[in-house]
């Protein structure tokens, strides 16, 4: 194993990353899957649920369903596993090893979630669409409590967020490099129209904040370039 600091921590490899998605997004499972081999040591771990969605968008009335799937998929994850995991949406392109860099990041935290942005021009707020966690009471207890409060919220990430910002889970957000076209377009859905992309050497895009596979795919090819 490898050693980190002064014997503080040891990067014990092999991290589990689960992610589930439905038929539509079979495209992105493709891409996510072979981006992944530029990492060293993983295990890709997918579940395939059913189209609860008539168009799998984001801001689809229906989609609602399927963070209810997701929520419980993550509660099972937590209540089986006994080590740190990756939770990964499916529209993931990686561009270099980030294992190491999330082992780190968690040593003191109980869960690392990708910066989505500042609520308000104040709260920093995570994407519940990549988050390192370790399976601990903390988070099931919120995972729990985002099941029964879905219903309140526009979608299961601000529940998450609703929760983590009153609660005693220590969270860390991670930087920029885990890159998201929002944070170059003021926070605003991307819709193909140009814009300058300043992150250098990404770890990986998350390839949301737009609709429809052909934005998607444009914008994978924009960061690539």
């Amino acid at each position: 194993m490898l050693a980190f600091g002064v014997g503080l921590f040891w990067f014990k490899g092999n991290m589990k990353i689960y992610t589930i998605h439905s038929e539509s997004h079979n495209y992105l499972f493709d891409i996510m899957k072979d981006s992944l081999t530029v990492c060293r040591d993983y295990e890709l771990i997918s579940k395939t649920t059913k189209q609860v969605s008539k168009t799998g968008n984001y801001d689809a009335d229906d989609i609602r369903n399927f963070w209810y799937l997701k929520v419980l998929y993550i509660l099972e994850i937590l209540h089986t596993e006994t080590e740190p995991f990756l939770f990964s949406d499916v529209d993931m392109c990686f561009f270099r090893d980030f294992t190491q860099d999330l082992e780190v990041r968690l040593m003191f935290n109980d869960i690392v979630m990708q910066f989505e942005k500042m609520t308000f021009g104040l709260f920093p707020t995570g994407c519940a669409g990549f988050m390192y966690m370790k399976p601990n009471k903390k988070m099931k207890d919120a995972f729990i409590w985002v099941l029964k409060n879905l219903h309140k919220y526009p979608s299961d990430q601000q529940a998450l967020n609703a929760y983590l910002y009153r609660s005693w889970v220590e969270v860390a957000f991670l930087p920029k490099t885990y890159y998201s076209i929002n944070y170059d377009n003021n926070d605003k859905v991307w819709n193909g129209e140009d814009v300058d992309v300043t992150i250098k050497n990404p770890y990986l895009v998350h390839l949301h904040w737009t609709i429809g596979k052909e934005n998607r795919l444009k914008l994978l090819n924009l960061v690539k370039k």
